[in-house]
């Protein structure tokens, strides 16, 4: 009786253990694997963007072409059918994916490669994978629970999060905090609810699964998909509901065809209070590398502050995401509605295949007519813009008549400067100058160090010795600057003006107070160095007041020459 109660405790013991690795069979690492004509564009983009001087943007590119990780788990359909469910944006720019499964007795790998993308969402972020040939590599995966979660109630997190550059299994316990969160920043209330955890959730758990013990195995309730940056333990997982619903859109074969996303697009081009960014899940990451360097580069020559700040930002994160706002905002500017010019768009289907759709986009009549003809392929199970072809006459002519409309147009919209190239690549720079004199006194000379708190805007501390027809005395400067950094190839051109205010002498007799102006233009090579020399030239002057025991209150007028040094 005594060695039956023993094995009973230990059967109990290790059912834990059981259940773990059931688990732990079915979670992979998903990596992503670029288009090749992605890898070579990204590559003569890096190359090109250094030598024009957007270091920063080059990096951006090759830390993407190191390419990333993160986690998904095995699901079979009825019919035996093998699929990875993961997040979106895991694999958003792939053109396959492979999935690696690790031992967990041995440590083991086994690698699955050329995985396509079946099925995506714009609106939610999950994405379906389909094995090679239609390999069958499990016959069983992870099932998911038909209960409804309640707050409080235990979850577990599953997945291969990063240790260093690496991805390490991961088996997180957490309670349900909130078993319907509507977070719209997230995933738009009107479509789902979100179940916010506290199972530990990191950089590489996206895609995993999230799951509920139900006897003796774990059931899927949701997938891992995001995690506040600024709480603790306070992660989001997309409910196995919307898996599901996805995963049946498969199985009925349903989809949304060209012409349903065509008119989805015509809506958003006619819609004067939506922006740019409304068009992006339109633009396909094929669209994105033969037009996106193109548009990228115009972008940050003569887009709007906003614009341009937006697109760097989504760049420096993921270089091919950036490329696809340039281009939705490309799109925008030329057939966007504004709040002076409404288009109501009609398509119409001019010529379809099995792997391509040309639809043609009219509005207004006459003179006023606009119309475009766009080129839609299938990628990752949805129907997206490809690469437009040459303009037509009448989009030749729309182009030239709404150019400078909508110049002006889009700059209202988006409430910024229009300077072509604003874009400093300095936050710090030194200067080292030399005034000659427009009038009777000695030469004057000194440095300054300036900060910019942005592209327009900053501010500059100096010493200099500033002499008048009388005196010469040693002075400290203080002043504020504006600025306009227009970029051209590997230079910066930099129109300014500086004012402030200057004192010297201050422990003497006599001492010297002015109100100090310059206003001049610098040059600023900005190639791959990581410090940025450039010579400029100013005029510059100093109206002395009466201060003290001072008498003298005229005015010095120099012509300054001076060599910089940026950071």
């Amino acid at each position: 009786m005594k060695k039956l109660f023993l094995s009973i405790i230990l059967f109990f013991m290790l059912i834990p253990g059981f259940v773990y690795a059931q688990v732990k069979q079915y979670v992979g690492i998903v990596r992503q694997q670029y288009y090749a004509e992605y890898v070579d564009f990204f590559k003569n983009m890096s190359k090109e963007l250094k030598s024009e001087g957007y270091n920063t943007y080059s990096k951006a590119i090759d830390s993407y072409l190191e390419g990333g990780f993160g986690s998904g788990f095995v699901w079979v359909a009825k019919d035996g059918t093998n699929y990875i469910v993961t997040s979106r944006h895991v694999v958003a720019n792939s053109e396959t994916v492979s999935v690696e499964f690790e031992d967990d007795e041995t440590g083991a790998i086994t690698k699955y490669e050329g995985l396509k993308i079946v099925a995506t969402d714009d609106d939610i972020d999950i994405a379906i994978l389909a094995f090679k040939n239609g390999e069958r590599p499990f016959t069983k995966g992870l099932e998911f629970s038909e209960t409804a979660l309640k707050d409080g109630q235990e979850v577990w997190s599953a997945g291969f999060p990063a240790l260093g550059d690496e991805p390490v299994w991961q088996f997180g316990k957490g309670t349900v905090t909130n078993s319907r969160a509507r977070i719209k920043e997230l995933l738009n209330p009107e479509i789902s609810t979100i179940i916010q955890h506290s199972a530990q959730v990191d950089y590489g758990n996206s895609g995993g699964p999230l799951l509920i013990s139900s006897g003796n195995k774990y059931l899927v309730v949701g997938i891992n998909t995001w995690k506040a940056a600024y709480r603790d333990s306070v992660n989001f997982a997309i409910p196995a509901a919307q898996i599901k619903k996805m995963i049946n859109s498969i199985s009925s074969g349903e989809s949304s065809s060209a012409k349903d996303r065509a008119f989805k697009l015509a809506q958003a081009l006619g819609d004067s209070s939506q922006k740019y960014t409304s068009l992006i899940n339109f633009i396909s990451f094929h669209k994105a590398s033969v037009d996106g360097q193109k548009d990228f580069e115009s972008v940050l020559r003569f887009a709007p502050t906003s614009v341009c700040s937006t697109v760097s930002d989504v760049f420096n994160s993921n270089p091919a995401e950036g490329l696809r706002y340039a281009c939705a905002y490309q799109l925008f500017k030329k057939y966007g509605s504004t709040a002076d010019k409404s288009y109501s768009y009609k398509t119409e289907v001019v010529e379809s295949t099995k792997d391509k759709v040309t639809i043609a986009f009219t509005a207004g009549e006459g003179d006023d007519q606009v119309s475009f003809t766009t080129e839609w392929i299938k990628e990752h199970g949805l129907w997206r813009l490809d690469s437009s072809a040459a303009n037509t006459e009448q989009e030749k002519k729309n182009d030239g008549k709404e150019s400078k409309k909508k110049d002006k147009d889009t700059e209202s919209n988006y409430g910024g400067l229009s300077f072509a190239g604003i874009n400093s690549t300095e936050t710090i720079f030194i200067k080292g100058a030399f005034e000659l004199p427009l009038s009777d006194q000695g030469f004057n000379f000194g440095a300054e160090l300036i900060y910019c708190f942005s592209d327009v805007t900053g501010m500059g501390l100096g010493i200099y010795k500033a002499s008048t027809p009388y005196t010469s005395k040693l002075s400290f400067q203080m002043s504020g600057l504006v600025q306009v950094p227009l970029d051209y190839y590997s230079f910066e051109i930099i129109p300014y003006g500086e004012i402030g205010i200057s004192a010297g002498g201050m422990g003497s007799f006599e001492p010297m107070l002015s109100f100090v102006y310059e206003a001049g233009i610098r040059f600023t090579y900005t190639s791959s160095l990581s410090c940025h020399p450039g010579l400029g030239i100013a005029f510059k002057g100093r109206k002395y007041f009466e201060f003290m025991e001072s008498e003298y209150d005229g005015t010095v007028n120099s012509v300054v020459f001076y060599v910089s040094l940026g950071f």
